[in-house]
């Protein structure tokens, strides 16, 4: 998880995709996503980390999850729901997200 302390996390905005860690809450173009908890975080943490490359391992531990393998779940999910090629995999080294997908 990105912080369990129980304090304000604020909003991440990157163009059109607003995500409100506060409220639980992803907008896309003024629409309202259906986002597990998971999916959330991961592209809150995408969004601080815009301008580098993250591995799977580094965004498995900023997650809190257990099996790095769930990232790439999460992400292919996330792509069909967005419907937007918002993630640019960079290979041998990780993703990193599209700020162009969201103007």
């Amino acid at each position: 998880m990105l912080d369990t302390s129980g304090t304000t996390r604020g909003a991440y905005e990157l163009g059109a995709l607003v995500v409100d860690l506060d409220s639980y809450s992803a907008r896309l173009d003024g629409r309202d996503l259906d986002v597990s908890g998971s999916q959330l975080e991961l592209l809150a943490v995408l969004i601080a980390n815009k301008q580098r490359v993250m591995d799977r391992s580094e965004l498995a531990s900023a997650l809190g999850l257990r099996h790095a393998r769930t990232v790439d779940v999460l992400l292919s999910n996330l792509r069909h729901m967005i419907g937007r090629d918002f993630v640019r995999n960079v290979r041998s080294r990780g993703w990193i997200i599209d700020p162009a997908a969201f103007a």
